[in-house]
């Protein structure tokens, strides 16, 4: 087994709404806006395609929020950790989310 990630939008309404990623299936994360960062993993339906989850942050402009850095650790944080663990990173239907992220997820599914 190893590290899983779980990341859902508001909605829950559709097949492309949430998804599970294998630590071992993350590709990487870049800025997608000032206030939004993009993880990427591999596929699980099409392992040649990628699946996303656009993620809201705080504006990483203003001095006193946390850095791309900061956010970067975090994510790292849960990819090394426990094994056999599934951790939540964004949950926008329930409200649950990691250190670092709030709000609006986007979740786009490579079918």
């Amino acid at each position: 087994m190893e590290t899983l990630l779980y990341f859902s939008d508001a909605s829950l309404n559709s097949d492309d709404d949430a998804f599970v990623a294998r630590s071992s299936d993350f590709l990487g994360m870049e800025i997608a806006s000032k206030t939004t960062v993009k993880l990427s993993f591999r596929g699980s339906a099409d392992r040649d395609s990628v699946d996303t989850a656009t993620l809201t942050v705080a504006d990483l402009e203003v001095a006193s929020n946390p850095t791309f850095k900061d956010i970067s650790n975090v994510i790292n944080g849960y990819l090394n950790g426990d094994k056999d663990k599934l951790y939540v990173i964004a949950d926008q239907a329930n409200n649950v989310y990691a250190p670092g992220f709030s709000g609006a997820v986007t979740v786009a599914l490579a079918n």
